[in-house]
């Protein structure tokens, strides 16, 4: 078992009740498979590419005891797991993540909303912005495009697009990622009605 590939969660994992909707790949004792967002330099197996992004992956993993688990090759075929099957599971996860995610919200003197700050103990938290439920949670508060970005895992930053102040903070970003254990990206995600894609990053290369 490598570190590369095998990593456990130093973090206590909150389950997550998934109803209505098959679970694909449930193994006795084991949780569902979800979406875990990491760095393409830790050399998953088995991965999705998205859409714009130069360092960051979404890996399958499966909710264990001591935290996620992701897949190799050998124990993708083994399993008989299909992407489109794994995607609608891990989809009902990141939506029921969505309905409950708690966000501290900074403000200006003005009282206009400069980002958000979500902290989760459960490992699947970066797929919530592959939600469809993502967009229409923080419409409101920062509009029809939000950027969003993950420095490290456990902890995801939302700023709104238009009149956001995003290049303001990317020191402190950076700083945040620099200083993890468990880093995951400087790339900027954007959500809006086409989806979710990386866009840019902030600074040098998040991988560095």
């Amino acid at each position: 078992m490598t570190g590369q590939r095998k990593y456990q969660c130093l973090l206590i994992v909150t389950a997550v009740m998934i109803g209505g909707g098959m679970v694909v790949g449930l193994r006795a004792g084991e949780g569902p498979i979800g979406l875990v967002v990491e760095q393409s330099l830790a050399a998953p197996e088995v991965f999705q590419a998205v859409k714009g992004a130069k360092s960051t992956v979404l890996v399958p993993a499966r909710r264990i005891s001591a935290g996620v688990d992701t897949f190799s090759n050998a124990e993708w075929a083994a399993e008989k797991l299909e992407w489109p099957e794994v995607m609608a599971g891990a989809m009902e996860i990141a939506d029921r993540l969505v309905e409950k995610l708690e966000v501290s919200w900074e403000r200006d003197d003005h009282g206009v909303i400069l980002y958000g700050e979500a902290d989760s103990r459960d490992p699947f938290l970066g797929s919530v912005m592959f939600s469809k439920e993502f967009l229409n949670r923080f419409k409101e508060e920062l509009g029809a495009e939000i950027y969003v970005v993950i420095p490290e895992r456990g902890r995801l930053f939302l700023f709104p697009k238009f009149g956001g102040k995003l290049e303001g903070f990317a020191a402190s970003l950076a700083e945040i990622y620099q200083g993890s254990a468990l880093r995951v990206s400087l790339e900027v995600f954007l959500v809006n009605e086409a989806g979710c894609q990386v866009v840019g990053t902030l600074g040098a290369d998040p991988q560095n």
